[in-house]
């Protein structure tokens, strides 16, 4: 019984640190609970997207239950709705749907059946003055998980049932017409993104993420270079540069993983990422920022200005229950505003409206040490921002990136030291802190005794290795090398405080 009850308070434990809310770097402006028109299991927010209109009052478009919201987000005090268009709702436990606006007009995919299927189209022109105008809804597909819309004005729509991704022409943006498809590639396409004439297709089951030529659309070939994945290809973006692909895998476990693929021929892996609830879902690039929909854990925004070395900058928990790894929480980030603004969709808990005035990751590299010359090895350096755990080796050294600004740390739960991280820029420094570190007191408990006898023992028979700071602690006179003379001189030392 005792083993078990120390079993429930371990998990207890578990549970409450998992389930820690962290806000830093983002604050929210407003959130509009959407959660009344949700399910009886909660469930019906789904994507988000955005729009600014000829004056610049710019808009949050938001998946609820039974449709779509449209709210006017210029007075940050009072979100104003000024449009709810009713989709399909019937058939899916989440509630898909997906946004993508062009040309002043606005579409909308749906993976439910019901009234309006296929690809709604909004006419959004009118704002500010006038309410949108719906228009006749594009029935060419029927339900579809995702689209996306390039600058050449193509719509790429992910289709299930027949054509395995359709592509609609916009040429006219009222009036959508047919163009191409992809028949006899990406089978199980989850997500397509697509930029100066090559696609980027997550191919869900098949395990892999695709990258395809579009120079002519009605004769799409096989892929020109796949990047396999162990879990559901789920969402890919580009960053700003075209150089590195950011995917993600929608699978417990399975991170957020950044590619080199300026040589189609040699992809490869050069960082990754993961939250706190080891469930991402959704990503998005923009200035060398990854903004992460990940879950339970809410938003994450990630610097990959050096793709090896990704950098959480940013974080806001919209779902503050828990950080378990399930399908709730977090489903959409839109950054691409005008006003440093960032719309985040929680399942639950409904629109979230975020003020992020852009920060980036500084890298810091140096040592610790005590009593000016003895490194501390093996140290705790913990973030009094957002909790975050960093390490020295056994020499004493530490290399981590941080947000810019300077920011209080915790050493081994102690001593406060203050780090400055600037922009983009590695800063070298050096830090000597701590209680003064006693010859004899070969465990730093503030006491000579017996445990440390056995201490040095243990290294001169080979059991253990003593750290930097054990070696100078235990060798007592001082000949740079532990054996019995030492443990005669710590006996000594107990003797006499005894």
């Amino acid at each position: 019984m005792l083993f078990i009850n120390l079993a429930l308070i371990c998990l207890l434990f578990l549970n409450i640190n998992i389930g820690e809310t962290i806000n830093y770097n983002l604050s929210l402006v407003y959130q509009i609970p959407i959660n009344n028109a949700n399910d009886s299991n909660n469930f019906g927010v789904s994507d988000v997207w955005g729009y600014t209109d000829e004056t610049g009052i710019e808009y949050a478009i938001v998946g609820y239950r039974y449709g779509t919201m449209i709210y006017d987000i210029s007075s940050s005090s009072n979100p104003i709705e000024i449009s709810n268009i009713i989709g399909p709702n019937n058939g899916d436990y989440y509630y898909h749907r997906d946004y993508k606006t062009y040309n002043d007009h606005l579409y909308i995919v749906n993976e439910m059946y019901g009234g309006d299927t296929g690809m709604q189209v909004i006419d959004l022109s009118p704002l500010p003055n006038e309410s949108p105008i719906q228009l006749d809804t594009y029935t060419q597909i029927a339900q579809s998980h995702n689209l996306w819309i390039d600058s050449s004005g193509y719509a790429f729509i992910e289709h299930y049932n027949g054509d395995n991704i359709h592509i609609a022409n916009l040429e006219n943006p009222s009036l959508p017409v047919y163009e191409s498809s992809f028949n006899n590639f990406a089978l199980n396409c989850h997500d397509i993104f697509t930029r100066n004439g090559y696609a980027y297709v997550s191919e869900g089951y098949s395990n892999k993420f695709g990258i395809y030529d579009l120079s002519n659309l009605n004769n799409i070939s096989s892929a020109l270079a796949t990047i396999p994945c162990e879990g559901y290809a789920h969402n890919a973006w580009l960053n700003d540069a075209g150089t590195h692909l950011v995917t993600t895998e929608e699978t417990v476990g399975k991170t957020v993983k950044i590619w080199d693929i300026s040589n189609l021929n040699n992809i490869q892996l050069k960082g990754e990422y993961l939250g706190e609830n080891d469930l991402a879902h959704n990503v998005h690039v923009l200035n060398d920022l990854v903004y992460i929909s990940h879950y339970t854990t809410g938003i994450k925004i990630v610097d990959i200005f050096n793709p090896s070395r990704p950098i959480e900058v940013a974080a806001y928990d919209t779902y503050p229950a828990n950080n378990d790894g399930g399908f709730y929480g977090c489903w959409g980030a839109f950054p691409f505003t005008e006003n440093d603004y960032v719309y985040a969709s929680d399942m639950q808990n409904g629109l979230f409206i975020l003020d992020f005035n852009e920060t980036y990751a500084g890298y810091v590299n140096g040592y610790i040490y005590f009593n000016i010359d003895i490194p501390l090895a093996n140290a705790t350096i913990k973030s009094n921002l957002n909790n975050k755990i960093y390490y020295t080796d056994d020499n004493g050294y530490f290399d981590f990136g941080f947000p810019e600004g300077t920011h209080e740390f915790t050493v081994n739960n102690e001593d406060i030291i203050n780090i400055t991280f600037q922009p983009h820029e590695t800063i070298s420094t050096n830090f000597y802190i701590g209680n003064e570190l006693m010859q004899g007191d070969v465990n730093n408990d503030t006491e000579i005794d017996v445990l440390d006898i056995i201490l040095v023992i243990n290294f001169i028979m080979g059991a253990s290795e003593p750290t930097v700071q054990q070696e100078w602690t235990a060798n007592m006179n001082g000949d740079s090398t532990i054996n019995i003379q030492d443990i005669i001189l710590i006996v000594n030392l107990v003797l006499n405080l005894n």
